[in-house]
């Protein structure tokens, strides 16, 4: 997942369809998404007490707003090149796929965590606070690992156009491959895997209980799902391709850019949900009101 900039040396130039399309959908994520997730947060934050879930949908906020937060440096970037040296690369590179990461281990616990908390209720609680705490700082902590490589491998060169570029700086064939197989696997197989394992057997137990049918978290956590399989898949295509050696400018710009709607679309999603924070039930519960003796 890497953004290449195609430009022939000035910024009037650097107005292609892709990247003028490219820099359109950046500028809407970071209008959207940013307040979006910056009210989420805040909605969230009167919800953490005693609940997981809340505490896991804020990670999952956070790490949206990180992914968000320095867009306009990106769009800059696309259309003038980049020029904030190569340590501020590095940087906001890593950031950046910190915050994917994050969000999509998020987004895969959120999975594996409903499954659990509706089914198998007493195993769950028997993590206890400290170890479902745990669970979140395991994300941030492993997301940081996973993005570790932009650290060193980002890197800025001066392109045959004339302008800088902030691009992925592979040794070898093979390091290349080994990333983007990490990548692809990461952010796109495993959870996929989790949602059609977890979500489907989950269905199979209490699809025929209308406390599915007016559970609001599990739909809320799916929307949460889907949404983000939709606008990575085209990445997670890219980098497919890339691993056999064939590559677009183009392509890199418009699903890279496509990928971060995900990130702006999430708020929207709990948005859509919010008549469930008005419920005699709060959705935020960890506790399903039917289902008893099955899940307690």
């Amino acid at each position: 997942m890497q953004y290449q900039n195609i430009s022939n040396g000035s910024l009037f130039a650097r107005t292609s369809v892709d990247v003028l399309t490219s820099s359109t959908v950046l500028g809407l994520c970071f209008a959207l998404g940013v307040p979006g997730n910056l009210a989420v947060m805040v909605m969230l934050t009167q919800h953490l007490k005693g609940s997981f879930t809340p505490k896991l949908m804020l990670s999952l906020a956070v790490s949206d707003l990180l992914s968000l937060i320095f867009l306009p440096v990106w769009i800059y970037a696309l259309l003038s090149g980049w020029v904030f040296g190569r340590d501020l690369c590095k940087l906001f590179s890593y950031v950046v796929y910190w915050s994917l990461y994050s969000s999509v281990l998020s987004v895969t616990l959120l999975s594996v965590q409903r499954y659990l908390q509706v089914l198998y209720t007493q195993r769950w609680e028997k993590l206890g606070g400290k170890g479902q705490n745990g669970l979140i700082f395991g994300i941030w902590i492993s997301s940081g690992a996973l993005a570790s490589y932009a650290l060193y491998g980002r890197s800025v060169e001066r392109k045959n156009d004339g302008l800088l570029e902030c691009y992925q700086d592979y040794r070898n064939p093979q390091e290349k491959i080994a990333i983007l197989l990490v990548e692809t696997l990461v952010m796109y197989i495993v959870p996929l895997f989790s949602l059609l394992c977890f979500y489907l057997r989950l269905h199979q137990r209490i699809s025929q209980s209308a406390s599915f049918s007016s559970h609001r978290l599990t739909k809320l956590a799916v929307r949460i799902v889907v949404a983000f399989f939709i606008f990575s898949t085209p990445c997670m295509i890219n980098n497919i391709v890339l691993m056999m050696s064939w590559e677009s400018d183009a392509s890199y710009n418009v699903t890279g850019a496509l990928f971060f709607i995900n990130s702006c679309v999430n708020p929207f999603l709990y948005a859509f949900s919010a008549r469930a924070l008005r419920s005699r039930s709060s959705p935020y519960s960890d506790q399903p009101q039917q289902y008893q003796n099955e899940t307690e």
